[in-house]
Formats: structure tokens, sequence, C-alpha cells
């Protein structure tokens, strides 16, 4: 649909998937983005991430070829009991009932796709542009080079460790130790395809998790099959020690922790090779996401990291750029100033990714239950088919279709109440609050403030992973 908004001279800090997609929603309507970013290059980096059908739709329609994408299509989620691989619930993903495919893609090709993408649209992406100061009353950005960048309008996509967060909200910043890491491993689909038993793992193509005490592990075939990902989430057992927030993985270690679960699981342990574990944190809810002056603004990870429970952050981001250029779009549609334009941003969007953020936050403790009466509830809510009480988010169509079914550029779907349950509430409720009680009283949330680690936490994932592409400073904190 064509726009009538008055073209924004617009500059997005992070060359992320939220900022790209961030220049491809707000580029397609005549506005002239520039995108500026620290890292040096743009490199093979990350493992695999999952594009739902809320993330799909946005992406597809404002122009993404998803054709020249290698991927796999998820058909549907399996969990399993971790010990013996009995399934817990099975749920299909229909397209139809979302319009829009459920994708299990590389982060590296679809970041890839995204910029270039943008830059045949004319938007340059600028490497090695790493901002020390912001001036949002001027709206400008100087950058370590010297170089300044003014805009009508900046929008922060700068993830986690974002510098302009603190200095928008005039708040510190103390980003929460969950008490979970977690490891990021890819495996050579062919490894498994010799297998019988693990084979139907690439040629059925479905995102699989096995439930277990203190973990769970999610896996799934991406890049048509040539790779299969798999994301374990367990507690810290001292394996990050002290302030240490990414450290490489031991097979070793992965093997003997998981020496008792599925023959499944076993294998894919053994399979393991080079993986990096990374402590898993978020914020706290923020009180703002733009300046007074209606010159800057927040945007994905900078603004809501997430939890990678319900593998939203990234489509959360997508969705984000979404309700921003349907607000903005009301500049000349309706008559709004710009600030009152990130205002309604704010007011819509905040809402929304605030129940997911909790969401994601109590399955954390609903996958992760050890046997006992409590799992035999969770198991037995599970197995009871679609219905409002199943502990799991997915576990009710109408909580689905509030999710995969939004469209963030129509704000009346935006808008919508979650319908049911809130998170916390119900079976899902008693499980947090045991969870909590077990670990004194604060769910394993615990306040470090990191914001000195930042440095540190960059220089040793490019040291580790050998790298020098800017998505490596995504890897800890992304939904995938």
């Amino acid at each position: 649909m064509p726009s009538t908004t008055t073209p924004l001279n617009i500059l997005i800090i992070g060359a992320g998937l939220g900022g790209l997609s961030t220049a491809l929603a707000l580029g397609s309507d005549g506005h002239k983005c520039t995108i500026i970013d620290a890292a040096p290059s743009f490199g093979e980096a990350g493992a695999g991430i999952r594009i739902p059908p809320n993330s799909s739709r946005l992406l597809m329609r404002w122009g993404l070829d998803f054709e020249k994408i290698k991927k796999s299509k998820s058909e549907r989620y399996h969990f399993l009991r971790w010990d013996d691989g009995n399934t817990l619930l099975e749920i299909p993903f229909v397209g139809k009932d979302y319009d829009a495919p459920y994708y299990l893609v590389h982060r590296a090709d679809l970041h890839a796709a995204l910029l270039e993408k943008v830059e045949s649209m004319g938007v340059p992406v600028l490497p090695r542009k790493k901002v020390v100061e912001y001036d949002f009353d001027n709206k400008n950005v100087t950058c370590e080079d010297g170089t300044t960048y003014s805009a009508d309008l900046l929008i922060c996509a700068d993830g986690i460790k974002s510098i302009a967060r603190p200095l928008l909200t005039g708040k510190e910043d103390n980003p929460r130790d969950t008490g979970d890491v977690a490891y990021r491993i890819l495996i050579p689909g062919e490894k498994l395809l010799a297998d019988p038993e693990l084979a139907e793992l690439i040629t059925k193509p479905c995102t699989t998790s096995w439930c277990g005490p203190d973990a769970h592990l999610v896996g799934y075939p991406i890049r048509d099959g040539e790779l299969y990902n798999i994301v374990v989430c367990a507690t810290n057992l001292s394996e990050l020690p002290g302030e240490e927030w990414i450290v490489k993985g031991s097979n070793e270690e992965l093997c003997a922790r998981f020496a008792s679960w599925d023959t499944k699981v076993q294998k894919l342990c053994k399979l393991s090779e080079g993986f990096l574990k990374w402590r898993l944190g978020d914020l706290q809810e923020l009180t703002r996401w733009s300046n007074d002056a209606g010159t800057a603004v927040l945007l994905g990870d900078s603004c809501h990291p997430m939890l990678p429970y319900l593998a939203q952050g990234a489509a959360q981001a997508a969705e984000d750029a979404a309700t921003l250029r349907a607000c903005i779009r009301k500049i000349s549609g309706q008559g709004i100033t710009l600030k009152e334009a990130l205002l309604q941003y704010e007011k819509l969007r905040k809402p929304r990714v605030t129940t997911v953020t909790k969401f994601t936050r109590t399955h954390q403790h609903i996958l992760h239950i050890p046997d006992s009466s409590l799992q035999r509830r969770r198991d037995a809510a599970m197995a009871g088919g679609d219905h409002e009480d199943s502990p799991v988010f997915w576990g009710w169509r109408e909580r689905r279709l509030w999710l995969f079914g939004c469209d963030a550029e129509n704000l009346e779907s935006v808008a919508k109440p979650l319908p049911g349950k809130g998170p916390g509430e119900g079976l899902a409720g008693e499980v947090v609050e045991e969870a909590e009680a077990e670990k004194g009283g604060n769910g394993g949330w615990v306040v470090r403030t990191v914001q000195e680690k930042v440095g540190e936490v960059v220089q040793g994932v490019k040291e580790v992973l050998g790298l020098n592409g800017g998505m490596a400073k995504e890897g800890p904190y992304s939904a995938a």
C-alpha cells in the first residue's frame, strides 16, 4: 500500500535483524534511511533462528524473497519427555491458519538476505561506525572516527547492550542473570541421516523439544536439512562461574550432563563439536521507549530483549518495525506529529511485548520441571488437547492465533489483548511459584550490573568465534 507520509530522513543505529527489518519497512514508504553499525563487517555468524508467521508475513510483504534463502519449514511442534522420548504434546503448524509460513533458517542467511534487499533499495549500510555520543535534542550522533550523522529521527536498534537506552531513559541498566545458560549447536544434517533413529529429525522437519529436569533441548533442521540446529537451555551448574557471560562449550561436559536422557539426545550430544555457552539475561520493563522531544526511539532488543523460550526475539523486532511504520504513516494521514507517532508506537507495542516477555520467563520453569507430582500434572495438562489451561503457550489455539495471527501493521491487531489467562496464572503460575520457593523466593533472577562487562563480552565472542562479524553481538540474548 502506498504511503502518504512526507519522507523523513531516518538514521538507524544497529545493522542487526531489527535494524535491517526497520529499514526495509520504512524504506518501502519512501523514507530516506541510513544504517550505521560498530561492526567492521557482516559475516557468517550465529546459528539457527525460527521465523514464525507473525514475522514471515511482514518480511514477505516488504519484499524479502524467501525463495532465495535455503530454509526448512516447521510442520509441527513436538514436545517429548526427557528420559524415554515419549510424546507429551504435538501441535501442528498449518500455514493457512495464519496466512503465513513458519520458516527455520540460519541467522546468517536471513541477515544476508535482508542486507542485500535494503542495499538494493539504495539504503547505505555503513560498518565501522561506533556511536560514542548522542545528541537527541539536535538529532545527531557522533561516531568514534569523528563522523557525525544527523536525521529527523534516530532509531536505536543496537541491542541489549544499547548505549542509547540509558541516555534516553535516564536510568542505569541492570541486566538480569536468569540462572540459565544456552548452548547453540550446529550438526551437519548428513550425520543425522546416517542414523535411522535420527534421520526423521531431518526428513520430517519440525521443532522438537525434549523437556526434563533443569533443562530442555530444542532442535530443528535449517538450510533445507543441510544442518541441524540445537539450542540447549539449562540451569547454570557453575559452567559459567563468577561474572563470565560467554565460554567455549565442551563436548565431554555436554555428553555427561545428558547421559541419562533419551537415546536421541545422547546421540545428538555426541555429534556436537565446537559451540559456545551463553549466560541468559534480560531487562526489567522500561518506563519509556522514546525521548521527550520525539526525535529518538528504541526498537527490538534495545527495549525488550527476550529469553529464547518462545522464539520471538527477532519476530517482535519485526513487529516493532511494522507498527512504527503504521504510526509514522499517520503523520500525513491524520495530521499527528512525529512525537505523537512515536508515543502511539510505544503505547501499542509495550503491552504486547510485555505479555510475550512474561510468558518467556514462565516457560523457563515450565519446561524444566524435575520428575514430581507437579511434573505429572503438567504432562497431563499438556496431553489434554487444545485448551486454555495448557501450561505451554502454544497449547491453546486462541493463544497461537493471538501471537502468530497478529498483523503488526494493523494497529487494531496489535492492540488486541491476550485471550484467556495471562502469564503466571493457572498451573503455569503454580510451577513458577514452586520454582521461586526452591530458589530462595526470587525465581533464580539475580540482578547483576554488567555494563562494565560489555566490552569484554563482545571481544570475547570475537576471539572465541574467530570472527569480526557484526551479528555475533546479538547471540547471547536473541531468541531463536
